[in-house]
């Protein structure tokens, strides 16, 4: 640190794999016109080709972590390869880990987590995953609930929380130790 010498490679990357989120929170500026105007059609999910690309480089650069998050909700994605083949969120944690990354992290509201994805994140098994929690049942609910299920019985804050419970129960049972 003391020649500010970075090294050849940098100790972390962020690749945001999707831009757009299936929520509205009022204090997210994605919602907002001119971040909707400047982010707009297949810019919204990052190719397979580019992440696996992105993956491929930081596994011969010796990158040691990777945030697939930043702006959008990771959980959403879902994009083909030169072949067709369908890639979703648990794919590229896996194929992170398979090319030797060692953290691999991500930020969710988790509300998209089935047992099915449940199952594949767990398989994939990334160091961590972060959830968004603003505050607790009613305040929660008051800000993550997803415009479509907005006036309804929707308990959002419930539906993250048997998420995390889905994933923690899926780990144990396989005996991992991680996410």
């Amino acid at each position: 640190p003391k020649e500010f010498d970075p090294g050849p490679a940098p100790l972390a990357v962020i690749c945001e794999l999707v831009s757009t989120c299936n929520l509205g929170c009022s204090m997210c500026y994605t919602i907002e016109e001119a971040f909707q105007n400047k982010v707009v059609g297949t810019t919204r999910m990052l190719p397979w080709p580019v992440v696996r690309s992105v993956i491929d480089e930081c596994a011969e650069l010796d990158v040691p972590s990777i945030l697939f998050s930043w702006r959008g909700e990771s959980t959403l994605y879902r994009s083909r390869d030169e072949q067709g083949k369908v890639f979703a969120f648990p794919d590229v944690l896996k194929y992170a880990r398979d090319k030797g990354i060692l953290e691999i992290t991500s930020l969710t509201h988790g509300q998209n987590i089935d047992e099915e994805m449940a199952e594949a994140i767990v398989a994939a098994e990334p160091n961590w995953i972060s959830f968004s929690v603003d505050g607790l049942g009613e305040i929660y609910n008051k800000v993550r609930t997803p415009p479509s299920k907005a006036g309804k019985d929707y308990d959002a804050f419930g539906v993250v929380v048997e998420n995390i419970k889905r994933l923690v129960r899926i780990r144990d049972e396989q005996g991992k130790t991680r996410p």
